[in-house]
């Protein structure tokens, strides 16, 4: 399980998403490089399990 509180934005080019190998990577954790796409999903599922609309 990645947590969305690990990820930082970063302006250099990182690759590919670790995810979903598609999209490019734009944030980074030390697990993962992951793309906006993910990484919006990654941040909706964890609102979700807290109850955040």
């Amino acid at each position: 399980m990645l947590d969305p509180g690990a990820f930082e934005r970063t302006k250099v080019e990182l690759g590919r998403c670790t995810v979903c190998n598609r999209g490019r990577a734009v944030y980074r954790s030390p697990e993962a490089k992951i793309c906006e796409v993910c990484y919006t999903r990654l941040v909706r599922e964890e609102n979700a399990r807290a109850g955040v609309r």
